[in-house]
């Protein structure tokens, strides 16, 4: 009897410290999540921000949680004999606040997609509302975000180098790292070879040197949904030359698409590139600098040009002169992504980084209509450079702009189901429609609720 006293003596004894734990961790990363504080360390923002993001987007689910494991210490009797449980229940209470007006915040966004999609309406006469709390299906997605629709065929794993570059990059590199030269090709299943669709382009982030072509967010399966062809490119993560590697394997991965996509049912001139993070990034230097001979090593003759560009908390300003970057970020590029030597700050490293900045590459006169997402908070990936490239973009090109700032929205909020990225990832859909899905028809339909696509991430 007595052992087991103290069998239960120390469960409880567990639960109540496991529970202080969690309550205290979720405080911090509550008040992380409202104010967006940074350190100046990389790591741990990063860390921070895979956290707070899940505080920012899932409060409910939280909350959900929490009120389980509280009722757990109710019913054991933890929550009666632990001053520690009792202390930790009020906190919560503050915790709680602080995440229902997390969940309030993320419903800013329905107002700022509304007021875009209205804007657009004026054009395509397609007018669209935004779904909101009143419908079943809402409540559904949010409670469980996992959900995945599997209304497609997916190919898997697809090489894109020729035989030549593979040998090349196996002899360099090593097997493995041949390997992630591959895409993954993602077909509706009312899509048939032939068909013509509009290619959505998506290149992973993971500030260029992790990451998956696997991992992939709501924007992806809504497009899926409108009967677009989606390809989802992995590139080399550790080349030893280093960047500009990860940039030309997706120039050689858009030089496959363009020659093959037609047999999934896509259009190899209607492609639009797309990508978060550093894949943001690439996506804007693919559209900045086509059929550039640099860029094209073997390859120089080859049309590299796309329709369009959608940028994700895109990286786009490299040199950061003004260092808005809560961390070394100019560093950091020069010595483990690009892995030059020399000081950051020296001629030929700020020449490199202009180079290769989407913001110092934008030219004077046509281009091709760009749409920039990115939170208002993001620890990562500094949203003044972001503003900075938007301007500069509309005072230099004559292609269209379209930017949407999204309130409350940290670094790749967009890759997890919740309604901040629904509404998002609504609105870019709708964008990517209007300009490039010519099948949608031009006239005037009724104001209809656009349904919620089950949206997940899959690994």
């Amino acid at each position: 009897m007595a052992l087991m006293d103290l069998g239960m003596y120390l469960a409880k004894s567990t639960w109540a410290v496991s529970y202080a734990a969690a309550s205290f961790v979720t405080l911090i990363l509550s008040w992380v999540a409202i104010t967006g504080s940074a350190t100046r360390n990389r790591k741990i923002n990063i860390i921070l921000c895979v956290l707070s993001n899940q505080l920012s987007e899932l409060p409910l689910s939280i909350m959900c949680t929490d009120a389980c494991f509280y009722t757990w210490l109710n019913l054991t009797g933890t929550f009666q004999e632990s001053l520690l449980v009792r202390f930790f229940y009020y906190t919560n209470i503050i915790t709680a606040v602080g995440l229902l007006y997390l969940f309030k915040r993320s419903f800013e966004v329905q107002a700022l997609g509304q007021k875009f999609l209205d804007q657009l309406a004026k054009e395509s006469k397609e007018w669209i509302e935004l779904p909101g709390p009143t419908t079943a299906r809402f409540w559904q997605q949010l409670l469980n975000p996992f959900l995945w629709s599997g209304d497609y065929t997916l190919y898997e794993n697809i090489p894109y180098w020729t035989l030549k570059e593979q040998l090349n990059v196996t002899e360099i590199d090593g097997r493995e790292s041949a390997a992630e030269m591959s895409l993954d090709i993602y077909k509706p299943h009312t899509v048939e070879g032939g068909d013509d669709r509009p290619v959505l382009f998506y290149m992973h982030g993971g500030g260029w040197t992790a990451g998956s072509k696997k991992i992939i967010g709501p924007l992806l399966t809504e497009m899926i949904s409108q009967d677009w062809i989606v390809v989802a490119v992995d590139y080399r993560l550790n080349s030893k030359a280093g960047y500009p590697s990860q940039l030309l394997d997706c120039k050689r991965a858009l030089r496959w698409v363009k020659d093959e996509i037609r047999t999934f049912g896509g259009n190899p001139n209607n492609i639009i590139v797309a990508g978060d993070s550093a894949g943001g990034h690439m996506a804007c230097m693919l559209a900045l600098t086509p059929n550039q001979p640099e860029y094209q090593p073997g390859f120089e003759n080859v049309d590299t040009t796309v329709q369009g560009c959608l940028g994700l908390s895109a990286v786009v300003d490299l040199v950061d002169m003004n260092n808005v970057c809560n961390h070394d970020g100019r560093g950091r590029f020069i010595r483990d992504v690009a892995k030059r030597e020399g000081s950051p700050d020296s001629a030929d490293n700020i020449k490199f980084l202009s180079e290769h900045s989407p913001r110092f590459r934008i030219k004077s006169g046509t281009g091709v209509p760009f749409m920039i997402i990115h939170g208002d908070i993001d620890t990562l990936t500094p949203v003044e450079n972001t503003r900075a490239f938007v301007n500069e973009f509309r005072n230099k090109s004559n292609a269209s702009m379209t930017y949407l700032e999204i309130p409350g929205g940290h670094h790749c909020f967009h890759l997890i189901s919740s309604p901040r990225s629904w509404y998002t990832v609504i609105s870019a859909g709708q964008w990517l429609t209007h300009h490039f899905d010519n099948v949608a028809s031009v006239e005037t339909k009724k104001l209809q609720v656009h349904e919620i696509v089950e949206w997940g991430w899959t690994v």
